[in-house]
């Protein structure tokens, strides 16, 4: 009888036991769960940024594209395009490190073959409006900026990106220039003087108050100068004309005052 009771309590100290083993197994189990879960979420959460940031290099390189599309219709420089397509490749390449993507072959392939056709497209030679002098302006604005981008990632050197942006403004610098002169000599063709004159001054205010240096720089404001006073000598020797004109009609081949000769004949006729 004793050693039944002995028994019992045998089995009923290693039932306890094993009831606190699966107790530990199961909160084992449930913390495994929840650490895996974590892990499965910090790993998706993980992709999702990678995926995001792939995505922001995408619409980034895509934006370069554009641009030195953009830009190649206004200046004809083969270490513009070709820099900026080369950051776009850069882009590209930055992204495959986030994410394979399968087009990356083509799209280089197809990079490098869009520097050429940028080279054969034919560029502006004038802007005919402010809507078009602005637009202009924030192309070369963007282009300079994704050059710094570029300089940054060491895409291109220092001295290579300075030269770049210093023959951009040049260019915009020209093509304004040009424009607002041009919209000065259409006022005078048009009897405006007054905002042929305000055309002319803009003109020249861009060239004076632009650090840029070029040959024939002062030259060309001198001429735009010479321009304007040779407008309003026209104009002065028009009215002059006009004036002579005006007195000749007045009196009669005697030099008596037609106006004269009008109120004797009333006089006259009284």
């Amino acid at each position: 009888m004793l050693h039944l009771e002995q028994d019992l309590a045998a089995l009923r100290k290693n039932a306890t036991n094993m009831t606190y083993i699966i107790i530990v197994l199961l909160v084992l189990a449930g913390l495994g769960a929840l650490i895996f879960a974590h892990k499965v979420a910090q790993k998706d959460k993980q992709n999702r940024k990678l995926k995001k940031q792939a995505k922001q290099l995408t619409t980034r390189a895509n934006d370069v594209w554009d641009l030195t599309d953009q830009i190649s219709n206004y200046i004809k420089a083969a270490d513009i395009t070709s820099s900026l397509i080369d950051y776009y490749i850069h882009l590209l390449r930055v992204r495959e490190e986030l994410f394979v993507h399968e087009d990356l072959e083509d799209r280089i392939n197809e990079a490098e073959q869009f520097k050429a056709t940028c080279q054969q497209k034919a560029v502006v030679t004038q802007l005919e409006n402010d809507q078009e002098i602005n637009q202009a302006k924030r192309v070369f604005a963007k282009s300079s900026k994704m050059l710094r981008a570029a300089l940054n990632k060491k895409v291109i050197s220092g001295q290579a990106c300075v030269s770049m942006r210093q023959a951009m403004r040049l260019r915009m610098l020209h093509l304004e220039v040009d424009a607002y002169e041009r919209f000065g000599d259409k006022a005078g063709d048009n009897n405006d003087p007054a905002m042929a004159t305000n055309y002319y001054k803009f003109a020249k205010k861009l060239l004076i108050e632009s650090d840029l240096k070029f040959d024939g720089k002062n030259q060309r404001v001198r001429d735009i100068t010479d321009k304007n006073q040779r407008l309003f000598g026209n104009v002065i020797e028009d009215r002059l004309t006009k004036q002579v004109d005006e007195e000749a009609d007045a009196v009669d081949e005697f030099g008596i005052p037609k106006s004269a000769k009008s109120a004797d004949s009333q006089k006259k006729k009284i």
